[in-house]
């Protein structure tokens, strides 16, 4: 399926099935996207199909000619060092005053790390040319709104590539890609990780925003390019949905609409987070709880319970790799990386969803403190 067809489906889904027909119509009148194209980035394949009332590509050496105001999304492909330094504070402006920045694979290192330090950078290592699924781990983030539901289509379950869970999709990576390495924990917020890439490269996060500024500026990026070639329909698919999510959200921001997802959106998601939890007796692991700690809250006046992450025994016989983390629903059948469990509720977490867990503060089964 060419691009064109791609982002076809995806606006027709949008205005016919997702509820999202204002917004489509709100960015078709005021959406703007800038996209500066890289060495290894081709974002012209994707970006004059996508809709909005102003697409553009340009050459790196020609953004000090432009206007960024302009524009409410910039999208800076890989590798993005061919950008003049003398571009870098035109493009942090951009940012802190309210503009929202896409960016793609090494330029994590050209524009991220020498523009925006301190929040994400490239770990080191250099992928090989593969092909790696995907998790969403937070399905509820607007940029991620209707994808899960919508790869599972049996129109996309298809053409997926081979190995493929329901609810993942594969990402290409090219040869010598550059890992994502989350720096401040407390702003990144990591939307898709790939259990291959962290094992094999040491990193997982795969999609990654954070806030910048004081008028709402935000960056994106991303492992790999947009124009994803190898990923079978479903990624492509999934990375248009994704694509035009992000400047969805930004004009709905922009022009204060207020978007009313259908049961369409992530539905089964929803639907198994509201579930009662199993019985603790009933689920793969029992835990003592005589050994939980009593803090006071401060906010409330009353007591806060806390509980120890501890790592999970696989060897011991009521453990069960089908068991569902409960921060991104998955379970742990192809999973190679430690299993850790809240001590207290014996509910289990991958590695990376414990990291970004943690950060929350609170269990997400028990909401008791964790503590390591």
């Amino acid at each position: 399926m060419s691009w064109k067809d791609l982002y076809s489906e995806v606006k027709k889904r949008k205005m016919e099935a997702l509820n999202k027909k204002d917004v489509v119509e709100a960015v078709e009148k005021h959406g703007k996207i800038l996209a500066v194209s890289g060495k290894y980035e081709k974002p012209k394949k994707v970006i004059e199909y996508m809709y909005a009332s102003q697409k553009e590509v340009i050459k790196e050496n020609a953004i000090m000619k432009v206007d960024l105001s302009q524009y409410d999304v910039l999208l800076i492909g890989c590798p993005g060092s061919d950008i003049p330094y003398s571009a870098h504070p035109k493009v942090k402006n951009f940012v802190v005053n309210g503009g929202w920045l896409i960016t793609t694979d090494w330029a994590i290192r050209s524009i991220i790390e020498n523009i925006f330090p301190g929040y994400i950078r490239w770990n080191g290592a250099k992928t090989a040319d593969a092909v790696v699924a995907c998790q969403i781990l937070e399905p509820n983030h607007p940029f991620l709104e209707g994808v899960i539901n919508e790869i599972q289509q049996s129109k996309w379950e298809k053409q997926a590539s081979k190995n493929t869970k329901k609810k993942e999709f594969r990402w290409w990576l090219e040869t010598r890609s550059f890992p994502i390495q989350i720096i401040n924990h407390q702003a990144v917020k990591v939307l898709i990780g790939s259990w291959e890439i962290q094992n094999k490269w040491g990193e997982a996060p795969v999609l990654v925003e954070f806030d910048y500024g004081k008028t709402g500026g935000k960056i994106i990026h991303m492992i790999s390019h947009t124009h994803l070639q190898k990923g079978g329909a479903k990624g492509k698919y999934a990375s248009a949905l994704i694509l035009t999510n992000i400047l969805d959200e930004k004009i709905s921001k922009k022009m204060g609409i207020t978007k009313k997802p259908t049961s369409g959106y992530v539905s089964d998601w929803e639907s198994m987070q509201s579930q009662p939890q199993q019985p603790l007796e009933d689920q793969w692991v029992s835990v003592p709880q005589q050994e939980n700690y009593i803090t006071p809250n401060t906010i409330g006046g009353g007591l806060t319970e806390t509980s120890q992450i501890i790592e999970a025994d696989v060897n011991n016989k009521s453990f069960s790799f089908t068991s569902k983390c409960i921060y991104c629903g998955y379970d742990f059948i192809d999973y190679t990386g430690k299993i850790y469990i809240c001590k207290a509720c014996g509910i289990p977490y991958h590695e990376n969803c414990i990291n970004t867990q943690i950060n929350e503060g609170t269990c997400k089964n028990c909401s008791r403190i964790l503590l390591w």
